[in-house]
């Protein structure tokens, strides 16, 4: 069975939303056939630098470039875009700009967003509701 790589962009302080993409592409393994995946992400638990000063923001970035190197497909919740868009954006333009080959980019709405920022919507190549099977089938890139 294949494994599909993925890289989840979040923040620290919304360790929760990463743990509900987590819960969502768990719960696809039992109900999507042929759905596995890794995560090429960075977990709260293992903060790798601190971004808040200009060496630190070049090893995050190096380090953001590392990991979505090994993803074929980068997941952004687009709840968290607007309060964290500095380095969402930055994880966006690696993944669209910073390899041969551009990385798939899935935004996906938390239940009951009323609004996505539609400058996400228009660089994603997939925008999906929170379920588990949608976020499956984009990442596995299977038509709905």
């Amino acid at each position: 069975m294949p494994k599909y790589h993925v890289f989840i962009s979040h923040a620290w302080s919304y360790s929760d939303r990463y743990t509900g993409v987590i819960n969502l592409l768990n719960i696809a393994k039992t109900k999507v056939k042929n759905f596995d995946y890794v995560d090429y992400s960075v977990p709260e638990h293992d903060p790798a630098v601190d971004p808040n000063t200009e060496v630190g923001e070049r090893k995050l970035t190096a380090l953001l470039q590392a990991q979505i190197a090994r993803a074929s497909s980068v997941i952004v919740p687009a709840g968290m875009y607007v309060n964290n868009r500095f380095w969402i954006q930055k994880e966006i333009d690696l993944a669209k700009h910073g390899f041969n080959y551009p990385k798939r980019l899935i935004a996906i709405r938390r239940r009951g967003q009323q609004r996505t920022p539609q400058d996400l919507i228009e660089i994603a190549d997939q925008v999906v509701s929170w379920s588990s099977t949608s976020l499956a089938r984009a990442v596995a890139d299977i038509p709905e």
